[in-house]
């Protein structure tokens, strides 16, 4: 689904003091009688990652319900696909190449040779789709893989009954291939502006993520997310986390407990969900 998504900035809102032992960053957000706790994930891992805490399982035990961005299970696969192929493939009989300048397509061409990825099949794709398949398929390249994701990890294994999800599918490729032309376009440059990069940072960044450390993981993707334009940030982010933040207001007026699990950009900085929710008066701590 969304490719790295990982917003970040300078400064994290949480009152608790960092633990000893290094893990991925886990927040309790609560009112005066009820309690959702929030993780950040990172949707393709490498094998071997070390990221399960027991502070971990005893919350995903014992939570009501575990929210998930969207459902990645194999049910929901055929529809991903349809939708993917319907928003990701040009519809209007332009290729790529006439959605672009000579520059960025040449970028294209070497970035398709260096991965392995067929040229016509990125000409058939909108820009969004382009860039999204040379990363994943770099990625996937240097073995990350997500089937060994957190997401598609623990949607496996909590029972159906459980399971919730903030979004459709329709609804979260919309995010996507919803924008204008140009964010796409901006979306493909800074994939390619970065692609002989882009394993390298991720190792950075999933480094930070698994050492407790959202500090160096913002300042990593602030580092690199210029090159994508504040309207990226906008639909990707900032917009979605204001969509969640009204789902969990919900949730914690009902008393419902849960465990919330999205990509750990989207519990950093001033527009997080974390933040969000501390503005609308809920209390927030971190408590790994």
């Amino acid at each position: 689904m969304i490719i790295r998504k990982l917003i970040a900035a300078l400064t994290l809102a949480v009152s608790a003091t960092l633990p000893a032992a290094s893990a991925p960053a886990l927040w309790k957000v609560h009112d005066a009688d009820s309690a959702i706790w929030l993780f950040g994930s990172i949707h393709l891992l490498p094998e071997d990652t070390e990221w399960r805490t027991a502070a971990l399982e005893k919350i995903m035990a014992k939570a009501d319900l575990v929210y998930f961005e969207t459902d990645l299970g194999l049910e929901a696969q055929p529809e991903i696909i349809a939708l993917t192929m319907e928003h990701g493939f040009a519809r209007d009989g332009r290729l790529l190449n006439e959605r672009i300048d000579a520059g960025l397509m040449a970028k294209v061409r070497d970035a398709a040779g260096l991965y392995g990825v067929p040229v016509p099949t990125l000409l058939a794709m909108r820009p969004w789709l382009a860039a999204s398949t040379i990363s994943v398929t770099a990625l996937a390249q240097a073995g990350y893989d997500p089937n060994l994701g957190v997401d598609l990890t623990l949607q496996n294994e909590i029972d159906r009954d459980r399971l919730r999800f903030f979004e459709t599918a329709a609804e979260q490729i919309g995010f996507l291939a919803g924008g204008d032309e140009a964010s796409e376009v901006a979306m493909l440059e800074g994939t390619l502006t970065e692609a002989d990069r882009l394993v390298e940072m991720l190792d950075e960044m999933k480094a930070a993520w698994a050492d407790g450390n959202p500090e160096a993981l913002a300042d990593l993707f602030m580092a690199d997310a210029g090159a994508y334009g504040d309207a990226f940030i906008e639909i990707l982010i900032n917009q979605r986390n204001r969509n969640w933040v009204d789902q969990i207001e919900t949730l914690l007026d009902k008393n419902d407990e849960a465990l919330i699990v999205v990509g750990a950009g989207h519990l950093l900085g001033e527009m997080s969900v974390v933040k969000l929710l501390e503005e609308k008066g809920f209390s927030a701590e971190r408590i790994q």
